[in-house]
């Protein structure tokens, strides 16, 4: 009894072993059939005619050290892109075969700094472009953990490509989603009212919006953001819940101000306002005040005043209301009164200070700054 029951365990044994071996066999196999089948990919170096200095390395399908040129007379390397012209950096892997291009740079131009925030450990370094052209994007970040790598997004969460004009040193940040298993994704995409034509972006369901950012203009207008099929104008604070096209919102230049009709530059408006004249009491030639604080309207062009004081005459219809200083004595100036032909006061429509007569009313012509969009 115990032979056959150590038997039939040494039976096992063998079979076990001969198993174990087999699928260690079979595995082994793969493994090779593995390596034998791996694509491996090529990566060639296109100078533009400069000197290779060193050539690219490549290990495993893992770009390990870029290619180096010499630059051409004023002109510095900006940075090395790939086929799709993504900027390059040592320790990506490649997922096809690629050409690198350097792309040049003018030292004497005005330059703006480009720089990466991958929000991980992974490091990009600096991109120095010139100013006004279209921005450099590198290739996309390794995916960290849970998370995967969607956008590069500026600082206010608009969606950077490749067609972004640049004018600025400029943070770009990578965005990432963390997949959810089961969960919807929707679609968003973006009527530019222009010939432009933008790129749809996907986001999980709930998701806070994300929007591209735009490259034409439309005309003379301004772009002020997007609007839903409500005429609701968006913010990144808002979130998506279904498939849904967005409407860019353009508006003029400048706002002016109602009843102003805008020049024709419209920065500025023309604004007339019309009000009635008022009456009031003038003197139709000088007004003035002698010594004693009494205010008369007289006429200065008589010369009956000097005359009548020369002569001693009765003052008639004049009054003495008119003074002046002649010589001094013991006690101070010595004042001599004389007279002058008093005029009466009329009433007349007078406009306010500013206004112009304009037939029966007044009118004030203003030019105002109107309001930059």
């Amino acid at each position: 009894m115990e032979k056959n029951t150590e038997k039939k365990k040494n039976k096992g044994l063998i079979i076990g072993l001969i198993i174990g071996g087999a699928v260690l066999l079979i595995l082994a196999v793969l493994f090779l059939l593995l390596f034998i089948l791996k694509p491996t990919y090529k990566v060639t170096v296109n100078t533009g005619g400069r000197e290779l200095i060193k050539n690219v390395v490549v290990e495993d399908n893992v770009l390990k050290e870029l290619p180096e040129v010499k630059p051409k007379e004023s002109e510095y390397i900006v940075a090395w892109v790939n086929d799709k012209g993504e900027a390059v950096r040592p320790g990506i892997p490649l997922d096809d075969d690629t050409g690198l291009t350097p792309v040049p740079g003018n030292p004497t131009d005005e330059l703006v700094t480009l720089k990466f925030e991958t929000g991980t450990d992974e490091v990009i370094s600096d991109i120095v472009i010139k100013k006004g052209s279209e921005v450099i994007l590198p290739v996309k970040p390794k995916d960290y953990k849970d998370w995967k790598f969607l956008y590069w997004v500026d600082k206010n969460n608009v969606v950077i490509l490749s067609d972004r004009i640049i004018d600025e040193d400029t943070t770009i940040y990578a965005y990432w989603v963390k997949p959810e298993k089961g969960k919807e994704k929707v679609t968003i995409k973006f009527e530019t009212g222009t010939k432009e034509k933008v790129e749809s972006i996907k986001l999980y369901k709930g998701s806070k919006y994300l929007f591209p950012s735009l490259k034409e203009k439309n005309g003379d207008k301004v772009f002020k953001g997007w609007l839903d099929p409500d005429g609701k104008l968006l913010t990144v604070e808002d979130t998506v819940e279904k498939d849904i096209t967005l409407t860019a919102k353009w508006v003029e230049p400048y706002t002016c101000p109602e009843n102003c009709t805008p020049n024709e530059d419209g920065k500025t408006c023309v604004r007339k306002t019309t009000v009635a004249p008022s009456k009031q009491t003038l003197c139709p030639a000088t007004e003035w005040t002698n010594s004693y604080g009494q205010t008369y309207c007289i006429d200065l062009s008589t010369k009956e005043c000097d005359r009548q004081c020369a002569s001693g005459e009765p003052f008639g219809t004049y009054e003495v209301d008119y003074t002046y200083e002649d010589g001094y004595d013991q006690y101070g100036p010595i004042i001599k009164l004389c007279c002058v032909k008093k005029v009466n006061y009329v009433e007349e429509n007078v406009c306010p200070a500013g206004y112009e007569r304009d037939g029966d009313n007044c009118t004030l012509t203003e030019t105002i700054e109107c309001t930059a969009n």
